[in-house]
């Protein structure tokens, strides 16, 4: 076995322990992917950069669940920097994932509502799809202040 499929085997066995909630394993897991993805990413840089940026993501996931926010911003904040580099190398192909991200540090993480702005302007990047529409309306969901 290639230390690529290992590490998406590893990957994969870390979601599914995710999904059970059974966060120590998946931990563990996502840990030892991230390990090997880290080592191919030394040849092929931007072959690995969106795994790491999963890997950093689901691991945010996790200890935002396990009630641990300082950690989970950790994760998040290496996702997003593994996102940005991708998106400034193929804004195309990469825009939703960074916009994705950053949404969600505003929506999970209690980010600044100012980093929708930079989401908004990767999505301006690529066509409008049906996805890239939700995104904005999301975007502007957020933006909005709750009346009561």
């Amino acid at each position: 076995m290639t230390t690529h499929q290992k590490a998406f085997t590893l990957n994969q066995q870390a979601n599914d322990h995710a999904t059970q909630m059974r966060y120590s394993k998946a931990i563990v897991q996502y840990k030892q992917a991230l390990s090997l993805y880290v080592s191919l990413a030394k040849a092929e840089p931007l072959d690995y950069c969106l795994p790491i940026a999963h890997v950093f993501s689901n691991l945010a996931i996790i200890y935002l669940n396990l009630e641990r926010p300082k950690r989970a911003d950790e994760f998040h904040q290496n996702a997003l920097r593994m996102h940005r580099v991708l998106c400034k190398t193929n804004p195309k192909k990469y825009a939703l994932e960074l916009a994705n991200c950053l949404i969600d540090g505003v929506r999970y993480l209690k980010e600044h509502s100012l980093t929708l702005y930079e989401a908004e302007m990767a999505l301006h990047k690529i066509s409008n799809t049906k996805r890239t529409i939700e995104l904005v309306r999301v975007i502007r969901k957020l933006h909005t202040p709750i009346v009561e």
